[in-house]
């Protein structure tokens, strides 16, 4: 059974939560009760509680990581379902995983194409996305890191009321699967765009190549602004922040 959002239901105990499905939709609570925790490790019978346990676990750590990693774009966007919601997500990219149950983990979910996919199209923001920033053709050199969109156009983003320019950084993610780390690579400058700017293409680089044999995702941000005389203020309205990931498949 799948989610309201379409996204697999999280189902097993962590940190003293309960996490199950009751009338069709994902809820959780506080465990005790039922089940002792003696019986649940110990008991044959739950062995499946317990491989939902570990890949639950293990999802929450790559979670925490993933943000970690990714606190330069993500530390004031102040958006308090972050965590749930990119939780459901690598609860998903794990399952892409071929392992037995309770082996899979959500690193090897992103090596497939798939895995990749549900990453790039995820949400981040209620502002836009990969595909709104930099056009429909976006290539990323996983060697070099370098960004290229042929097709960027800023009169493709709509500009909420009162913002005159966006400011955009851009940045590689870099995933070690054999050390299960992350690596972000920043690029510290900040382009600059004004509503109304011409098309063109955009080229996107870091101060660094990324480690050989590493999954590498380019992950570009948006900030609007309004240009007043004495300088810029950043804009706190829906949809004025925009992140996404460009993958290579």
């Amino acid at each position: 059974m799948a989610s309201d959002d379409n996204f697999p239901p999280i189902k097993g105990t962590y940190n003293g939560i309960n996490y199950y499905i009751q009338d069709g939709k994902q809820r959780q609570r506080k465990a005790g009760g039922g089940f002792t925790a003696e019986s649940i490790k110990n008991n044959p019978k739950m062995q499946g509680v317990r491989d939902s346990n570990k890949e639950l676990a293990l999802c929450s750590a790559f979670n925490k990581d993933f943000k970690e990693a990714l606190f330069p774009f993500f530390n004031d966007l102040g958006d308090g379902t972050l965590h749930r919601r990119l939780m459901k997500l690598f609860m998903q990219i794990k399952t892409l995983d071929e392992a037995p149950e309770g082996q899979r983990a959500v690193g090897k979910g992103l090596c497939c194409d798939m895995g990749r996919k549900l990453l790039r199209e995820f949400k981040f923001t209620k502002g836009p996305g990969i595909r709104d920033i930099l056009g429909p053709v976006a290539d990323l050199d996983t060697k070099t890191g370098v960004l290229k969109a042929v097709a960027f156009d800023p009169k493709r983003l709509k500009f909420p009321k009162g913002t005159t320019h966006f400011f955009m950084q851009y940045g590689v993610l870099e995933y070690d699967l054999k050390s299960n780390a992350f690596r972000f690579i920043l690029n510290e400058g900040t382009l600059i765009v004004e509503q109304g700017d011409e098309a063109r293409e955009l080229v996107l680089e870091v101060p660094e190549k990324p480690k050989k044999g590493s999954a590498v995702f380019g992950v570009v941000k948006v900030q609007f602004y309004q240009k007043l005389p004495d300088r810029f203020y950043k804009s706190f309205s829906k949809g004025s922040v925009g992140i996404g990931i460009v993958t290579n498949g």
